[in-house]
C-alpha cells in the first residue's frame, strides 16, 4: 500500500500584488485511534464503506472475540478485524479464524449471539428480519467475507490478500491516518484495497428469475415486477443477490441503491424494501439527500411490506425514480 500524505493549498502574494498558490505539506499527527475506531464504526458504519449493516459487536467465538460482524449489501457476512496499528498478517490470521469459526456455526446458534445486541446497531425488528432471512436462504455453506480495519500496513499483506484472492477468499483493507492542518482541524484520511478475488462467487446465488420464483410462490409477484421494472425504467442495474434483489447505480454496480427481498408473511407473501437517499444523492447529483429522505425514507426505515402498505411503497419509490433519475436523465440526453 502506497504511503499516504497531504498538502493543503495556500494562496500567496506575488509581485505586484498578484496572487498565486502553492502546496504546503500537512504534518501527521494522533488522536489515539485505538481507543476511538471501534466506538467511530458503531456509531457510523460509512467510515470503513457503504453498504454494510452492523449485526454484532465482540461476538463470542469459540476461544476469542470477534470485533465486529455486518451484512454487506451482496448478503454476505463480512468479519470485520480492527487493529490499533498497522495491519499485518497476524491481524489477516485471526480474520480467518474468525470466519473459519463463524463458517461452522449453525443458524440458531448464531442468531442466538447476535441477537441480544442488535438494539446498538437500530432498530432491532428490522435487523432481526433481515439476520433470519439470511440465516434461512444460506444453502450448504456460508458465504462469509472479511475486512481488516488498522492504521496502516506492513509490506507483503496486500501480496497475502491477493494471494488468497485466487481462491475466492474475499479480503478488503480499510487503513485510517490523520493529518493535522496548522491552526486548524485534525483530518482523517481513509484508504482502501478493495477485493482482489478471481471472480465473485456465484454457485450460491440465486437467478433473478429463481428470487421471481419465490415471488410467484409468495403471491407477490406482480409487486416483485414492479420493483424490478421501475428501476431497469429508470435506467439502475438490477442484480441478484443469494435470496434478494439489489438496485444499483448504472456505473459502480458493486454499490446499492435500494434492495428488495421475497419472504412468507403471516398473513400471506410479503416485500422487504430497503432504500438508500445517500446513496442516491452521491451518485446522482440533482438528488438532495433530505428531499430523499423526504420522498423515500431512511435506509434504517426499511421493512416488509404487504398488501395496500405494500403499494403505498411501491408508489413512493416509483415516484421518487419517475421525478428525479429519469427526468433527470432526460435532461442529460
Amino acid at each position: 500500500m502506497a504511503k499516504l500524505a497531504a498538502w493543503s493549498i495556500v494562496k500567496q502574494h506575488g509581485k505586484g500584488g498578484s496572487q498565486q498558490s502553492e502546496p504546503r505539506r500537512v504534518r501527521r499527527s494522533s488522536i489515539g485511534l485505538e481507543r476511538y475506531l471501534e466506538d467511530w464504526i458503531v456509531k457510523d458504519v460509512t467510515l470503513i464503506g457503504e453498504g454494510f449493516t452492523l449485526v454484532g459487536r465482540q461476538v463470542l467465538i469459540d476461544d476469542g472475540r470477534l470485533d465486529l460482524l455486518a451484512v454487506d449489501s451482496r448478503d454476505r457476512w463480512v468479519v470485520i478485524e480492527i487493529k490499533p496499528a498497522r495491519l499485518d498478517s497476524g491481524a489477516l490470521a485471526q480474520a480467518l479464524y474468525y470466519a473459519s469459526s463463524l463458517a461452522r456455526l449453525d443458524a440458531d446458534e448464531l442468531y442466538v449471539k447476535l441477537e441480544p445486541n442488535f438494539g446498538e446497531f437500530g432498530d432491532v425488528e428490522t435487523l432481526s428480519t433481515r439476520v433470519k432471512q439470511l440465516l434461512d436462504s444460506e444453502g450448504m455453506e456460508r458465504e462469509i467475507a472479511l475486512l481488516l480495519v488498522g492504521t496502516g500496513t506492513h509490506s507483503g499483506l496486500e501480496r497475502m490478500i491477493e494471494f488468497l484472492g485466487r481462491f475466492d477468499v474475499p479480503i478488503s483493507v480499510v487503513s485510517f491516518e490523520v493529518f493535522e492542518l496548522e491552526g486548524g482541524p485534525k483530518l482523517l484520511i481513509r484508504e482502501v484495497i478493495d477485493e482482489l478475488t478471481k471472480r465473485p462467487p456465484s454457485h450460491r446465488r440465486l437467478s433473478l428469475e429463481a428470487i421471481r420464483g419465490l415471488a410467484i410462490e409468495m403471491g407477490v409477484v406482480k409487486q416483485f415486477d414492479r420493483f424490478v421494472d421501475m428501476s431497469k425504467e429508470a435506467g439502475l442495474a438490477v442484480q441478484a443477490q443469494r435470496a434478494s434483489v439489489r438496485i444499483a447505480p448504472p456505473d459502480d454496480r458493486r454499490r446499492f441503491l435500494m434492495w428488495m427481498q421475497p419472504r412468507a408473511g403471516r398473513n400471506g407473501g410479503e416485500l422487504g424494501i430497503w432504500v438508500g437517499p445517500k446513496q442516491f444523492a452521491e451518485f446522482f447529483p440533482e438528488v438532495n439527500e433530505k428531499e430523499a429522505i423526504d420522498a423515500i425514507g431512511k435506509y434504517e426505515d426499511g421493512a416488509f411490506f404487504a398488501g395496500e402498505a405494500l403499494e403505498e411503497r411501491l408508489n413512493e419509490i416509483e415516484r421518487f425514480l419517475t421525478d428525479k433519475i429519469q427526468q433527470a436523465e432526460s435532461r442529460d440526453l
